[in-house]
């Protein structure tokens, strides 16, 4: 955490700030980040997505951090990114703050047919028959709630994208930091609107949701009128062995079209027992229809 003055600490940076020094700077380091960047671009996956809370209490310093560390990864044009709730702890300008890292959430020349103009959320990503869809749900909060929300904009625009990427025969992707049913999170930690959300899911469907904030590894699906949506989750990327929760893991998603179907190969890649390097730890496969 970047040096922070007193006066800054004068609302609800103050909780996230002691909560840091008793507990999750012993947990989250940089060196197991790091050690998992390495290991993610030994794999040389097409595209890869960061589903939120890259800083602890949103401070300036730590926007900039991140967006060092986001270029790491790649480039906005290979690194797609939704904010997480920490990402948005208190009211800040946008251009001091989000606004850093604009060019890994924004739409590209394809998917920006599927948004109104302006918009900043969603955002659409195009390539190779799949769709990424990136949500905001970082918003912000009194003390003691790390909830998010969509808002009806943002799911309204959300249900007609699904809609049409779904009738184009996309796979799509959508990414967001909340766990997006209801019973995934407490109250105090959960998405406001995730039943407003679910409905938005089981009416138009999704091939694959991938979210943060929980730090567990999850995997959940979804009967919806057309298909299975899974729902994937990973704990932090940070994450050291020993800790209070989950050590680092990510997840690859090998996506291909197989005739009439997509099929998706789901590798989970976690950080070794001693610390010092990233190992499969399973895998499974699902597929989905190539339209509908």
């Amino acid at each position: 955490m970047p040096p922070v003055r007193a006066v800054q600490l004068m609302n609800k940076r103050l909780l996230g700030f002691f909560n840091w020094h008793r507990r999750r700077k012993s947990f989250h380091l940089r060196t197991v980040a790091d050690l998992l960047v390495k290991d993610l671009k030994d794999q040389q996956p097409d595209h890869v997505a960061v589903t939120g809370d890259l800083v602890n209490i949103s401070l300036r310093p730590e926007f900039e951090n991140a967006l060092e560390w986001l270029r790491t990864i790649g480039s906005g044009e290979h690194v797609s990114v939704v904010p997480g709730n920490h990402d948005a702890y208190v009211a800040m300008p946008w251009d001091e703050t989000l606004g850093v890292w604009s060019d890994y959430m924004r739409s590209d020349t394809l998917g920006a047919a599927h948004v109104a103009p302006g918009e900043r959320f969603p955002y659409i990503r195009i390539a190779g028959g799949i769709a990424i869809i990136g949500l905001s749900t970082g918003v912000p909060m009194p003390p003691l709630l790390a909830s998010g929300r969509l808002g009806e904009e943002q799911r309204t625009a959300l249900d007609k994208a699904l809609a049409t990427l779904g009738a184009e025969g996309y796979f799509r992707v959508v990414l967001i930091h909340h766990p997006p049913l209801a019973h995934q999170a407490s109250r105090r930690k959960g998405l406001r609107d995730a039943t407003e959300l679910a409905g938005i899911l089981e009416r138009n469907g999704a091939e694959l949701v991938l979210h943060g904030h929980n730090h567990r590894d999850m995997h959940e699906t979804l009967t919806t009128r057309r298909g299975v949506t899974h729902i994937y989750g990973v704990p932090s990327a940070s994450g050291c062995q020993g800790g209070h929760r989950p050590a680092a893991q990510y997840n690859l998603y090998d996506i291909e079209r197989d005739g009439g179907e997509w099929r998706c190969r789901v590798t989970v890649r976690g950080l070794a027992a001693d610390g010092r390097s990233f190992t499969p730890a399973g895998e499974t496969t699902f597929t989905a229809p190539a339209k509908f």
